[in-house]
Parts: structure tokens; sequence; C-alpha cells
């Protein structure tokens, strides 16, 4: 059986775009920035599991990604608020 890219993730029939997809359409913003502005302003993503734990030891990353919905939710913060692709305060 063929695995699904994570950009093709699809969960009952909802697209699920992955944090580099979100942060392209965003503005071209790092992951490390997009995920600092999903947690400064409070905004839902969806979980899709964890990593295996690290060979080094620590927990193991969340795998998360956004459906359409809390894609547009984000980009119209951004929208209302004023903020172009290289600003985010």
């Amino acid at each position: 059986m063929d695995e699904a890219k994570p950009s093709e993730t699809q969960t009952a029939g909802v697209k699920i775009h992955t944090p580099e997809e979100i942060a392209e359409r965003v503005g071209r913003i790092t992951i490390k920035t997009l995920s600092a502005l999903i947690r400064s302003r409070g905004l839902e993503t969806t979980t899709l599991g964890y990593s295996p734990p690290s060979s080094k030891g620590g927990p193991p990353r969340r795998l998360w990604g956004m459906t359409d919905a809390q894609l547009e939710c984000l980009l119209a913060l951004r929208k209302r608020r004023g903020l172009g692709p290289n600003r985010l305060e």
C-alpha cells in the first residue's frame, strides 16, 4: 500500500496541512516562529501522533498539522490584524 505524503494526510475527508505548508502559506516564516504565533494567539492544531523518542533521551515530539478551518482562522487573524508576511506582532 502506498503511504500518504504528510501534505496529503486526510482524516475522514478533512485535509491536514503540514507545518511546512502552513509556514509557507502564512508568509514564509520558520516553523519555530509559526509555533510561537499559534501558541501566543491560542489557536488550535490537530495532533497526528507522536514521534519515537530520541535515542539520546527526552520526550517524543508531537506531530501536528492544521485542518482547512484551523488554517483559515490563522490566515484571518493575520489579515484582520494587518499582519503581512514579515510582521508577527
